[in-house]
Order: C-alpha cells, then structure tokens, then sequence
C-alpha cells in the first residue's frame, strides 16, 4: 500500500505527518483546505494480496462508519478511493491520544475521571447497540481522546450490522478483535451476541483505567479461558478502587452472558451515578493539563 500524497492534494488534503502504521495501512495527519483544520486520515491498502475476509472488514466498516454520529464516537467527515484501490478515511483529529498512551504515561487513572471516561464509552456503546451495531474491537487504543478529553470510540475495523430471523439475532461466528480484551465466550470460539461480548471487552477497559494493568495477564489462550472462567478478579495490593467499581468490574466480566450485565444496566450501577454527580473539573484537570507532546496522537491498528 502507498500513500500518494499528490493524490491526497487533488482532494484537498496537505499531508502534515504520520501518526501511526499498522498491517493494512497507517494513519496520518492533514490539513483540510474545504474544512481549514487538521484532520487524521486512515489510509487502507486493499491490493491483490488483501484477503476475502480483509475485504469483506473493509466493506463493513465503510458502510457503518458513513452512518454514525455521536459525541463519543470518532467523526467520519469522507471517504474516498484511489484509483489503485486504497482507501482514505477522513477523521476528525484527537490530539490527546488515546486511552492505553494516557495509561502507559500515567499509570492508572484516578476514579472520577475514569468515572468521566467510561460514561462517555456506556453512551457510545448504546447508541452503536440501538442502531443495531457491534463494534467487536473495543479496547483502549481505539478510545481516542479529544483536546479536553472527551472519550472518542474509533476503528470500525471489526463492527458489524446485527440481524434478526424471526424475532432472533443472528449470533456472530467471526472471531476477531484483541486477545486480551475477548469475551470468552469468543476465544471458545462459540456463536455469540456480539452485544453482549463488547461489553465484555468494556469490562478489561474499565479495570485498566482503574488498575493500569490487565486483569488476566496470560497470553496462552487456553490459561486466559481457564482464568476468565473461574471469575476471581484480583485487584492490585496498592489499589484504591472502591468497592462499588470491584462490583461493577465483577458484573461486567461475568464468563456467563445470560448473567453479565447490560449497558443500560451500567449507567444506572451506583458507581456510575455517584460519579457522575462528583464529576467536577478540578478532579480530572491535573489529567487533562497532561502535556500533549508526552502522549501523541498515534491510532495503530494492530495486527488482526
């Protein structure tokens, strides 16, 4: 895959710098003649050599990111094609970088602004899960932050448009996303409600703003299943995270989808109420005066 800048020009875009490279493409950042602002582009390469299933990825998230608009959720302002095929996504810019960068800089995030945080990301997913949308790739890099922090869901790389038959959903059989952040139900490799396993991978975001670590640290995807199973999340000796975020944690990563709980369900959960009524400025801004040179905007899709 090439970026042809001169390409880029002919749509009004001026090339300013890379800010991430993944397998199939790589992000930059532009300048906008029509919208005379700074603007993140996804560039993805679909050549002879990309897969069905790449393709197929590609087609969906073309579709569904045309369709979306929501605060929390990362705005698709264009997307055109290149006549050898590669794909520019035009996206609004979130100069704060991401969630898992602000983490690594910062280690784990106080309660209130996590609190912040993962409202925004409960708002997205219902809106996404209303329209009849799953994302299936939520983790902490695809949570962009906008320059006052605001949660921004990005990389619809994996979404999919959710059916009925009958009055039933039809239950996802691609299993994709992050190994870490994966519901068991898909490292089982079952049919599953890929509602449900989002909120799942929400669960591992949530205990990493809170913790700044995994709560399942194996890699071997056997051992992960095993731990993931036996629903014992521990919590770091020196963490200070209240009692109702552990319970909120606990519901949220129940291996059982008939017993995990719902978004709906996490906005009324007592942590999430009692936060949002201290959400004040004073108790996230020593986060957000965070030098922005200290966490670059860089959106990396991983290798899937």
């Amino acid at each position: 895959m090439m970026m042809d800048k001169t390409f880029m020009e002919t749509r009004g875009y001026t090339f300013k710098a890379t800010l991430g490279e993944g397998t199939f493409g790589k992000v930059v950042k532009a300048e906008s003649i029509h919208l005379k602002k700074l603007v993140a582009i996804k560039i993805i390469g679909t050549d002879k050599s990309s897969s069905v299933k790449r393709e197929r990825f590609l087609s969906q998230e073309k579709e569904i990111i045309r369709s979306l608009k929501h605060p929390n959720i990362v705005k698709t302002f264009e997307v055109f094609e290149s006549r050898s095929k590669t794909v520019y996504v035009v996206m609004e810019l979130c100069p704060q970088g991401d969630v898992s960068k602000l983490i690594a800089a910062r280690g784990a995030l106080n309660e209130c602004f996590s609190c912040r945080l993962f409202k925004q990301l409960c708002l997205a997913i219902q809106y996404l899960h209303g329209i009849s949308v799953a994302h299936r790739d939520i983790k902490c890099q695809n949570l962009l932050l906008d320059m006052h922090y605001n949660l921004k869901l990005c990389d619809f790389g994996f979404s999919e448009r959710l059916t009925c038959i009958d009055g039933n959903l039809v239950l996802s059989d691609t299993h994709c996303g992050t190994l870490h952040y994966a519901a068991p139900e898909v490292l089982k490799n079952l049919p599953y409600n890929s509602k449900v396993s989002d909120v799942w991978s929400m669960g591992i975001v949530l205990y990493m703003m809170l913790c700044g670590s995994l709560p399942f640290g194996t890699t071997n995807k056997k051992k992960l299943v095993h731990l993931q199973v036996k629903h014992s999340i521990n919590f770091p000796t020196a963490s200070s995270v209240s009692t109702e975020a552990r319970e909120l944690i606990h519901s949220i990563l129940h291996p059982v989808v008939e017993h995990r709980i719902t978004v709906s369900s996490m906005l009324e959960s007592p942590w999430l109420l009692r936060g949002t009524v201290e959400d004040s400025n004073e108790a996230w801004a020593t986060t957000a005066s965070f030098s922005q040179r200290a966490l670059p905007h860089k959106k990396l899709k991983e290798d899937k």
